[in-house]
């Protein structure tokens, strides 16, 4: 699934009939990124005649996509009219499954959630399925269309090519034939990635116009584990049967981890870095009993002394696991997505100087940003994955 790159339509853009669908994408694609824009931007912007613009944009209107909203400022000559995407219904049906909660939620083109339901991920993984599909069974009652495809993001390894989950570590399920048995009991289409892959991907069309403008970047999700998407070239990377990005499960060192990783190891990054091993180190650092990553992110906003111990902790692991991430891989952006972000005031710069102390041999430094996806972006991940029908080619 490759991301339309409006830079280079220039020299992308069809001129065929029998590909008009690619040349609809780029127009879409670049609504989206641009909009409220007009047909003259738009054929400015991509090098199609003004005529296919029109044409194409004609049909978008008519598919139910894009909108007219009105006359534009003109710096001279005739007016514009003013082009959005079609908020007003669902285009897109998102699952995340996390290992805590698992929510269903319906979006528009623009990504923006229009309606979900959560509820507690049950550890057996029938349960799990016959939960979701109640949930989806009651969403597709209600659409007015019946070409969305549903996204489902999961915290595990998926293969990219027969969308088997191969294996999801917080539960121990192994070779799990969802997307099959979902599109086979509701008649739509399915797409399951990982859930940083699928943040990786929200990313790239929902993030910071400073990693939107990227060729190359890195997600790192610190949640319940640490998972990594790499976008490279305009595309997500899954590697061979779609295994890439698990460095939350690479050895760091002889240290042992008083926190399990999620596969059991204690030698893994993921047993240094995860909320539950912030929330462990804070345990042990105070004597306390606390369940919650959320009281302790808490207590070191007000600058509680071994809350941010322990959050400083988990930073100097974090930061060995980045730069190891930029050596091997030279990103121009590295994201940092989870709850942890929201002491970004008092880790980024740190986070940062740990990371460039580590990197040797002038290798170049990347960027290094906190997400803008909101408080769920592994929800926007699903929802994007469901959006790759309407956005992306293939390929």
């Amino acid at each position: 699934m490759k991301k339309i790159d409006i830079e280079t339509a220039k020299q992308q853009v069809a001129r065929s009939d029998t590909i008009r669908s690619i040349n609809k994408l780029v127009v879409l694609n670049y609504i989206r990124e641009y909009e409220p824009t007009s047909r003259a931007e738009i054929a400015k912007h991509t090098a199609l005649q003004r005529s296919t613009v029109s044409s194409l944009v004609n049909s978008l209107i008519e598919e139910g996509l894009v909108k007219e909203i009105g006359i534009g400022e003109s710096s001279g000559g005739r007016k514009p009219m003013l082009l959005e995407l079609r908020r007003d219904e669902e285009a897109a049906i998102g699952v995340d499954i996390t290992p805590s909660l698992t929510t269903v939620a319906t979006a528009n083109l623009a990504g923006e959630i229009l309606e979900k339901i959560s509820f507690p991920t049950p550890t057996d993984r029938n349960e799990t399925f016959l939960a979701i599909l109640k949930v989806l069974k009651k969403i597709k009652k209600g659409l007015k269309k019946e070409d969305i495809q549903i996204g489902i993001s999961v915290p595990g390894v998926v293969d990219d090519v027969s969308g088997s989950i191969t294996y999801v570590p917080f539960f121990g399920w192994e070779n799990w034939d969802l997307k099959e048995k979902l599109s086979k009991k509701l008649g739509l289409s399915v797409l399951i990635d990982n859930d940083a892959n699928a943040i990786a991907l929200a990313e790239s069309w929902f993030g910071k116009s400073e990693v939107r403008g990227v060729k190359s970047f890195i997600t790192v999700l610190v949640s319940e584990g640490l998972g990594t998407g790499i976008f490279f070239d305009g595309q997500v990377y899954r590697g061979y049967k779609g295994a890439a990005g698990e460095f939350g499960h690479m050895t760091i060192g002889k240290q042992k981890s008083d926190t399990a990783c999620s596969c059991g190891g204690r030698y893994c990054l993921e047993a240094f870095t995860s909320n539950k091993a912030t929330l462990d180190r804070y345990n042990r650092l105070a004597g306390k009993k606390e369940t919650s990553i959320d009281k302790v992110l808490k207590l070191a906003s007000r600058g509680d002394k071994k809350a941010l111990e322990a959050v400083f902790e988990t930073i100097d692991f974090l930061a060995l696991g980045i730069s190891n991430l930029i050596v091997g891989l030279s990103p121009e952006v590295v994201v940092i997505t989870g709850k942890i972000t929201s002491l970004w005031h008092l880790i980024g710069d740190a986070l940062t100087e740990k990371v460039a102390s580590t990197i040797k041999q002038k290798i170049p430094m990347a960027r290094i940003t906190p997400s803008t996806l909101g408080e769920n972006p592994t929800l926007l991940g699903a929802i994007s994955l469901s959006l790759i029908k309407k956005f992306a080619k293939v390929g």
